[in-house]
């Protein structure tokens, strides 16, 4: 039972982080200046959304069931899943990558370019990376293991996004890592 609790604590976590992404993404592809950037931006948001959808689902089979849902079977089933349902408990403000406060048009300085939103991106993915790595570790449910790899690659896959377009829009590679 602990197991299961201490994962809804971490899934409820990563659905509010994954939302806070969305409106990050959504909004930095509205302030972004560069078309393939707007592009990535907007992807991403669609991205995140999905993972909400999945995350939705394996909180809902957890809190129901005490099981995990298949990866694929979490984003047929989190589809169908009312985001807006949701709600947080406790206070998850020091874990959470995007801060509710404020949004992309706030958080990059627009003086800049958008570059510093990518790095932003770039540096918030390695953040979600790191979460489900850690908990991809210390899962003993082989099903939660492949749910947080499945994760780790579709955030792995967002960070090479937001850097090649970073590294295409600076004319040279990424040193932030």
């Amino acid at each position: 039972m602990q197991d299961i609790e201490s994962a809804l604590a971490v899934l409820g976590r990563a659905i509010h982080n994954e939302i806070s992404g969305q409106r990050f993404y959504s909004d930095a592809s509205f302030y972004c200046i560069d078309p393939w950037a707007k592009d990535v931006f907007a992807e991403l948001a669609r991205e995140e959304e999905r993972h909400t959808h999945l995350l939705l689902a394996e909180y809902e089979a957890l809190k129901k069931r005490g099981e995990w849902l298949d990866p694929d079977e979490a984003m047929v089933r989190g589809a169908e899943i009312d985001i807006t349902s949701f709600t947080f408990s406790g206070d998850m403000s020091a874990e959470e990558l995007f801060p509710p406060q404020w949004s992309a048009g706030e958080a990059v300085d627009r003086r800049a370019d958008d570059l510093a939103a990518l790095a932003f991106g770039i540096q918030m993915e390695q953040q979600a990376i790191a979460l489900y790595q850690a908990e991809a570790d210390k899962s003993t449910a082989p099903s939660a293991e492949k749910a947080y790899r499945f994760l780790i690659a579709e955030e792995t896959q967002h960070y090479r996004q937001l850097r090649e377009q970073w590294e295409r829009l600076a004319g040279m590679p990424f040193a932030g890592d």
